[in-house]
């Protein structure tokens, strides 16, 4: 077993310590290595669980796991694969993905969750951060950290200080509250997040985003981009659910949902003072563009053009014009969901 590495890069650093992109100097090859301080493990009887359970849910769509030891300095790593694309969080960086991008990456992310699931293991911490982009742009499920089988083995007083949580359900109160269906709430949010951007996450402090979350009011489930189609939002409402009963009862029946859902074009968006414009491209490399703009007497109109290579022309029966605010906003919705299902 290799205990020697060479430090070439902090990738990030939290509660439980860093992540070094490192070279295993005794294998040669390059890895990301989670050192964690001795005080910050959380199940204390276990040094190496987290290894140990990363190993145990094997997939495809799991961060593979090469080995766990103790450093010169008592610090426990955890050696993993070198994904060098980074996380969703890096991808993303706080906006939208295009539709399609981010039903791939929860479809992946819902594999490899439904595969730990079935060994008996919970997560507990599903958020972009902690979803990898593989060499192949797939979805990898990571920082198994509070995925601890062993639940009398936690010191629960600290559990607040371990769980993100904005992602946390509404009925979890302590790590013996959580279960399957508490991470498909978890997935919900950040799907949620990823189709949306963090801007439509409202500014409020945690104990008041708490307190909406129980009433199932954060994240505002009427709020969506414009372009999100009306099925994808039960999709994800539903995983969102304060009542656990009523979300999807695993990971795999959300991924099912998930999968019957068109998504063919991935749109951006950008507002002004003026109006909004948005472009998407299709899935075959089809390209859209869709403006909605204030005219000179106030009212608002309606282009819509398409094409491919940059040359897009105007599609007279999406054109609209003198619309008043809200019949032009709900004609535009309706466009861009159309086109997002059917690039049509």
């Amino acid at each position: 077993m290799a205990t020697s590495f060479d430090f070439l890069k902090r990738l990030g650093s939290g509660y439980f310590g860093e992540v070094w992109h490192a070279l295993d100097t005794g294998l040669g090859c390059e890895v990301a290595l989670k050192c964690i301080p001795p005080d910050k493990i959380i199940n204390s009887t276990n040094l190496h669980q987290e290894a140990q359970t990363l190993k145990a849910s094997e997939h495809a769509n799991i961060v593979k796991v090469t080995e766990t030891g103790t450093l010169a300095d008592g610090r426990v790593y955890v050696s993993m694969e070198y994904l060098p694309k980074g996380s969703v969080e890096d991808e993303a960086s706080g906006a939208l993905l295009g539709l399609p991008r981010a039903k791939r990456l929860m479809i992946d992310v819902l594999r490899g969750l439904g595969h730990a699931h079935r060994q008996g293991i919970v997560h507990r911490d599903v958020k972009p951060a902690n979803i990898m982009i593989g060499n192949s742009n797939e979805g990898k499920l990571s920082d198994f950290g509070l995925a601890v089988p062993d639940i009398a083995s936690v010191d629960a007083s600290q559990f607040k200080q371990y769980q993100y949580r904005l992602h946390l359900a509404p009925e979890v109160r302590g790590f013996n509250d959580y279960t399957a269906v508490s991470d498909v709430y978890a997935c919900g949010i950040t799907l949620y997040r990823l189709v949306n951007g963090d801007t439509y996450l409202p500014s409020i402090d945690l104990a008041e985003a708490t307190r909406r979350a129980r009433r199932g009011e954060f994240p505002p489930r009427n709020t969506y981009r414009d372009f999100v189609p009306v099925s994808l939002r039960k999709v994800i409402n539903k995983a969102m659910s304060v009542d656990p009963a009523d979300r999807y009862q695993s990971a795999d029946d959300m991924r099912h949902a998930l999968e019957q859902q068109r998504l063919l074009v991935g749109w951006q968006e950008r507002r002004s003072p003026r109006g909004t414009i948005w472009v998407g491209e299709g899935v075959a490399g089809r390209q859209f563009r869709l403006s909605l703009s204030k005219n000179n007497s106030g009212k608002w109109d309606i282009e819509f053009k398409t094409g491919r290579d940059g040359t897009l022309r105007r599609k007279n029966c999406d054109c609209h014009q003198d619309l008043t605010t809200a019949k032009g906003s709900q004609l535009a919705g309706r466009i861009l969901q159309r086109v997002t299902q059917t690039e049509a």
